[in-house]
């Protein structure tokens, strides 16, 4: 059964923390999915950013912003991920990626959907 729809917000940030985002997912995957506790969580989380993925890549005029459904455990759960990805990032390495990673984390603690415009 799906998610009681009162348990999803909407994250939105731009086009590019969003492929960058699930870029970092898809480079995790196999290992966070062959855990017991997150398998199923990974999933779930893997099958929305796919669904955004695709939904992109129909449309000719590629938008700015991306807005896109998690529940409160899949946001924390993101936002955790992007925390310890940002943490180990060697500082010679943080250039515009790490800018994208935290716009991601900013987008996914809440921040910034206010005005529904690109974050960077």
């Amino acid at each position: 059964m799906s998610e009681p729809l009162q348990d999803v917000e909407p994250i939105t940030m731009s086009s590019q923390a969003f492929l960058i985002l699930c870029r970092m997912l898809d480079g995790c995957y196999d290992e966070l999915r062959g855990q017991e506790h997150t398998g199923e969580l990974v999933e779930s989380i893997a099958d929305i950013l796919l669904a955004g993925v695709q939904k992109l890549e129909e449309q000719e005029k590629k938008p700015k912003t991306i807005t896109f459904p998690l529940t409160l455990p899949q946001a924390y759960f993101l936002r955790r991920l992007v925390s310890e990805l940002l943490l180990r990032m060697p500082e010679e390495q943080q250039g515009k990626t790490a800018e994208w990673l935290r716009e991601c984390l900013t987008a996914l603690s809440g921040g910034g959907q206010e005005h529904g415009q690109p974050l960077s």
